[in-house]
């Protein structure tokens, strides 16, 4: 059957650092031995020792080698003969590593057009969050022990049970009761679908309601997820800036806006344009795509939404919970015409199946309770003061000199840069002082570039933010003096 394998040589191979956790070593063994086999160093129809002896040559227990020989056993690596023991398997040559096919070449990464459109787009958010980043509420001022509580009574045996695909309906009646109060929006939870934030309800907009080749208008500037969604469902992007009525002279299959709010400059379209919009899409038989970023937080009464004022059911409206909640909360919503209902219903039960049930009931009882209306209202006193102070600070600093291009309540401030610097090289260096700030231009989809600099402060005391400015107008500074002597 071939020859023992002799201590000294296996020793060497199972070499193991003393590092390794005893129940962990089973593990090693086992990794070891298959990779020796996998390379050719253990040859098929070598012959294993038997457990004890190796278990008394490498110091560990019997049952350790035991189980790692089950473990080959069971793969395949490993075969063993009644009364005479375990010994290699043997395998075909072509699978061994030390015998690469004459053929072979670096493969390279092998997908499908749609995720090497994804490998070609910036990444929309960092992973870690620093000063004055936009988008970042105040999660230190959330009333943690009530949501505490809500997940509580959100837990139970029946929320181990899958939830329905569009969410769970208590969740969705209070959302519809919130957009009637809020938004004007009079619409049954039955079209309601909970998503994993509004991106999630984007992708499936663009997955659903879009071809390839398809023109797709989207404002610019706008959130780059949106554009990348639909690009990436091979439609063909165009940009719209104010006013609209030029961009809505070619027919399209979907029209992206955030009409009461644009992100991230804050302006609202007009009642005019918001007519025309629908009117637009009603004789083309487009979508809209209403998306409500940050409209929590708006100064005085927001207008109505553009699903709130269409009669025909040509605008699709999406909302989150991220910024208002916690980014964390991964819940947002999409509120679809009656005749959408049935097909994303559908598909959702083929592409996720569905969010976690316990977070949406928690939420659930987190507005019924009256908790989501307080915390907001109190989030919006908080951020306006916060503005107030960078606002100040900004007019105090050496940035007093650059326009304010959007500030109107939300979650961020737009500062405008001379065309002499560059938004994004700046940016850069900030971010080497631990900024978050974002660079204008990066929200510009095609067309003029538009520079500036995004600045966060909700989540900033008024100390941070003095920070913040002081090292915005340090660099500032540096880069304009360099400009100049350019």
């Amino acid at each position: 059957m071939g020859p023992i394998l002799l201590s000294a040589q296996l020793l060497n191979i199972l070499k193991s650092p003393e590092s390794v956790d005893e129940g962990a070593r089973y593990q090693v063994i086992f990794k070891r031995l298959q990779l020796a086999i996998l390379q050719g160093a253990l040859v098929g129809g070598t012959r294993l020792p038997a457990t004890r002896e190796l278990s008394s040559a490498l110091g560990v227990a019997r049952n350790t080698v035991k189980t790692a020989y089950e473990m080959l056993v069971a793969e395949g690596y490993v075969e063993t003969v009644t009364g005479s023991g375990s010994y290699v398997a043997h395998l075909p040559e072509s699978v061994l590593r030390n015998k690469p096919s004459k053929t072979k070449q670096d493969p390279g990464l092998s997908v499908s057009e749609y995720a090497k459109q994804f490998l070609g787009f910036t990444p929309l958010n960092p992973d870690t969050r620093k000063l004055l980043q936009p988008g970042i509420p105040a999660i230190d001022q959330f009333p943690i022990e009530q949501w505490k509580r809500c997940l509580a009574r959100a837990a139970s045996f029946k929320l181990l049970e899958s939830s329905p695909p569009a969410g769970d309906l208590r969740l969705r009646e209070q959302i519809s009761k919130y957009l009637l109060r809020h938004r004007g929006i009079e619409v049954k939870a039955d079209q309601i679908l909970v998503t994993s934030g509004s991106q999630q309800a984007i992708h499936m907009v663009a997955q659903l309601l879009t071809n390839s080749g398809d023109r797709v208008v989207v404002e610019t500037p706008g959130f780059p997820g949106i554009s990348g969604a639909f690009k990436a469902a091979g439609c063909k992007i165009d940009t719209v800036q104010f006013p609209l009525i030029d961009a809505l002279k070619q027919k399209a299959a979907l029209l992206s806006l955030t009409p009461s709010r644009n992100f991230p400059l804050g302006h609202t379209i007009s009642l005019a344009e918001r007519l025309e919009v629908i009117r637009w899409a009603e004789a083309e038989d487009a979508w809209i795509l209403e998306d409500d970023y940050d409209s929590e937080f708006a100064l005085g009464h927001p207008v109505s939404s553009l699903f709130a004022i269409s009669d025909y059911q040509r605008v699709i409206y999406t909302g989150t919970f991220s910024r208002s909640m916690f980014p964390a909360i991964r819940l947002g919503y999409v509120v679809l015409p009656e005749l959408l209902v049935p097909l994303f219903s559908r598909a959702r039960r083929y592409m996720d199946g569905g969010l976690s049930g316990v977070t949406q009931v928690a939420m659930a009882e987190f507005m019924e309770q009256g908790y989501f209306a307080r915390h907001l209202k109190k989030m919006s006193g908080l951020y306006q003061k916060r503005l107030n102070i960078l606002s100040q600070e900004v007019k105090a600093s050496c940035l007093s000199d650059l326009p304010i291009l959007g500030a109107e309540g939300g979650m961020h401030l737009v500062l405008g840069l001379p065309d002499e610097i560059e938004d994004k090289r700046l940016v850069k260096q900030l971010k080497q002082d631990g900024l978050g700030v974002r660079a204008l231009s990066g929200y510009t989809q095609e067309g003029p570039k538009l520079n500036g600099l995004v600045i966060g402060y909700c989540a900033e005391s008024e100390e941070q933010i003095r920070r913040g400015i002081q090292l915005i107008g340090k660099h500032y500074k540096n880069v304009r003096g360099h400009s100049k002597l350019g």
